[in-house]
């Protein structure tokens, strides 16, 4: 039996709707990733990759790839207890809704400042944050896990640590710890021990992170830049999936309409 006229116009008029939907927002995707994102973020790699290294005692002002180790010039424990040079701690509130389970962090702390950085028997002040930005932690491996080049500071203090209970200290810096389902206490530490690369600027003899224009604003990871570079090449890599995600439901669905009709109309 031959298919009526208005069901194969009601089909076409679907197929034809569906396709330009996916389409056109997939290519204009692709076409942003490829162009505002995927060849700067590869030139901003790349001059993070061939930053000059330098030692305690050079001469520089640009940014700079240095390594050793930090030190605090005062003792200070995580709420936790642990003995570190800084540290991030925060509690999240795991709660679900509906058939999903949220986190949203409900408290953090931290401590970041009177800090050194050494090399052998030299030292020099460390200012993580000299121009009041924010701090971008890398909390997870650093697959799919994207962080924006600027203008945040990259931090990557190594596997975050998560204790069965929220510490009495933490309780006590954190005014309100209600919560819609389960708590959890998670903290990012850097020892004194710690092998440390870091990417800064150096000013009135303290290395600090750089002004705007600058590849990034400034990098503190243990013990190499890799995985903060793996996170900063998400970012232009997400665009890049979302174009082709919408570009396979596209050809999708006109290879499963070209299956349907390869036989012709009956």
């Amino acid at each position: 039996m031959a298919s009526s006229p208005s069901r194969i116009t009601s089909d076409a008029f679907f197929g034809v709707t569906f396709l330009v939907l996916c389409s056109l927002p997939g290519l204009l995707l692709l076409d942003l990733g490829i162009t505002q994102k995927l060849w700067p973020g590869l030139r901003s790699l790349w001059q993070l990759r061939h930053l000059p290294e330098h030692q305690i005692g050079d001469h520089f002002e640009g940014p700079a790839l240095l390594r050793g180790t930090v030190e605090s010039t005062q003792p200070r424990t995580t709420p936790g207890g642990v003995p570190v040079v800084m540290y991030y701690a925060w509690v999240e509130d795991h709660y679900r809704s509906g058939r999903s389970t949220n986190v949203k962090v409900i408290c953090n702390v931290g401590a970041d400042e009177q800090l050194r950085f050494r090399q052998g028997s030299r030292t020099m002040p460390l200012e993580v944050f000299h121009h009041d930005e924010h701090i971008a932690l890398l909390k997870k491996d650093g697959f799919l896990d994207s962080l924006p080049m600027h203008p945040q500071v990259a931090l990557d203090l190594g596997p975050v640590q998560e204790l069965p209970a929220v510490p009495e200290s933490m309780r006590e810096r954190c005014h309100s710890l209600q919560a819609r389902g389960t708590l959890h206490y998670k903290e990012a530490r850097l020892t004194e021990n710690d092998e440390v690369t870091i990417v800064a600027c150096q000013q009135d003899g303290i290395l600090r992170s750089c002004p705007g224009g600058a590849v990034v604003s400034g990098v503190m990871a243990t013990p190499t830049i890799d995985r903060i570079a793996l996170a900063y090449g998400q970012g232009a890599m997400n665009w890049l999936r979302g174009g082709a995600v919408l570009l396979a439901l596209a050809m999708g669905y006109l290879c499963s309409s070209l299956l349907k009709h390869s036989g012709g109309e009956e």
